[in-house]
């Protein structure tokens, strides 16, 4: 293998996600020699890629300088033309404006905010700890499902995954409860997730289709689902009480959402409400096995969930990056970025800084203090659903502690091949 330079790095490749994992050593480069830095390589648009924590953080204070409407994640110019043509002829097809974004993330100050505060008082601290106990019992319910999994295989030396069994339950549930979605949605609704960012779910596709096409095939459905969603809470009329009947009835201005705009932003609170913790919840899971000296800590001391849910968002940092564009020029620790210029935040670096950090490749589950940027960083954009993550981690973790012990890691996670979020498809246990 030749030895790593500026030139050579690659950290957009979808693939080497999946076969290589987080480029945690052209990172490292990156941070110590050109932390912003100039990425230009064949198949996706130009980028600074921002990698230093304090950094990522300048740039999601300044949202006046840095939007989103522009180019909100980096992809590869075939994803991105896809994309916007799949957009494109939805719009076209069902009369909708071609100009609107797809869901409030795409917005800027001051619409985002608009957007944002109508579904913000749900995911408040206060409204969460109101559920606090009911994620609880939803936690004991599927671990208690997933150590009878574990008793079952130990006999025949099979081995589980840890992901269907139990770590995309409880925030498929919670979501689904909170939207007040049918439960006999959950996992299909599920299924188009998976297959909208690239997970595995071979008996989605049918003989002959390509992945573009079953992928399209899936934002349709989804598309359609949420569409019957705001209509039928419409012909309900207010006062169901869940949050999809909150969104639906709002109004911004005076004025109610559109169809377009309600079937956007239901999606992707059903989309980022089940996909980042699910994936922290299993890359925790499997650092807590690869770690067995923080795992017997954690298991001999509970009172220490709290700082565990936290190092395991650091570890794990779920979301990959977002990006930028500058609308004005800007002075970026030394370099200076033109306006119309695009940044790339890639958050696991910025949770691997040494200036930040003290030993950031050791797993510590006591670390204080902890100022991980995995939920997006700080300011406008900082991640709506932070402390329900926060909240399902802690409950999924009380729920595990019996069952830890019993169990060992049976292989590395199956990764996705996404650029945004590099969820985690499987993760094989075994009993131990």
């Amino acid at each position: 293998m030749s030895e790593l330079s500026l030139d050579t790095i690659d950290i957009h490749t979808k693939d080497l996600y999946v076969t290589r994992g987080y480029p945690w050593q052209e990172w490292d480069l990156l941070r110590r020699e050109a932390p912003i830095y100039w990425y230009e390589r064949e198949g996706i648009a130009p980028f600074w890629a921002v990698t230093r924590h304090a950094d990522v953080l300048a740039i999601s204070k300044h949202a006046e300088v840095f939007v989103n409407s522009q180019r909100l994640r980096l992809d590869s110019v075939e994803d991105d033309e896809r994309q916007v043509g799949s957009r494109l002829q939805r719009a076209t097809e069902r009369g909708w404006d071609p100009d609107e974004p797809p869901d409030f993330i795409f917005m800027d100050d001051p619409r985002h905010r608009k957007f944002r505060l109508l579904a913000a008082k749900r995911f408040t601290p206060a409204a969460l700890r109101k559920l606090d106990g009911h994620f609880s019992d939803l936690s004991r319910k599927f671990a208690d499902e997933f150590s009878a999994e574990l008793t079952r295989t130990s006999d025949t030396g099979e081995t589980c995954d840890f992901v269907r069994g139990f770590a995309q339950k409880l925030p498929l549930a919670a979501i689904g409860e909170m939207m007040g979605l049918p439960a006999g949605d959950w996992m299909r609704l599920k299924k188009l997730t998976n297959v909208m960012i690239g997970a595995p779910e071979p008996d989605f596709y049918r003989p002959g289709e390509t992945r573009n096409q079953a992928l399209q095939r899936a934002s349709d459905e989804m598309t359609e689902y949420m569409v019957r969603l705001v209509d039928e809470h419409q012909e309900r009329g207010p006062g169901a009480g869940d949050l999809s009947s909150l969104i639906v009835h709002s109004t911004i201005d005076g004025e109610p959402l559109t169809v377009q705009q309600l079937q956007g932003f239901l999606f992707v609170l059903l989309a980022a409400g089940n996909e980042t913790t699910q994936n922290a919840i299993s890359g925790g899971v499997h650092a807590l096995l690869e770690n067995p000296d923080q795992r017997e800590l954690l298991c001999s001391d509970p009172s220490l969930v709290e700082s565990a849910a936290e190092e395991i968002l650091r570890w794990t940092s779920p979301v990959l990056q977002f990006a930028r564009t500058a609308v004005e020029d800007f002075e970026l620790s030394g370099t200076t970025i033109r306006a119309g210029e695009d940044v790339g935040m890639w958050y696991p670096s910025a949770n691997r800084d040494e200036a930040v950090f003290d030993e950031p490749y050791r797993f510590d589950i006591t670390r204080k203090p902890n100022d991980h940027l995995a939920f997006g960083g700080y300011g406008a954009h900082f991640c709506l659903g932070a402390n329900l993550a926060r909240w399902e981690l802690r409950a999924a973790l009380r729920a595990l502690i019996p069952i830890l012990p019993r169990m060992a890691s049976a292989g590395p996670p199956g990764r996705v091949r996404n650029l945004h979020v590099a969820a985690i498809h499987a993760l094989p246990v075994r009993a131990a």
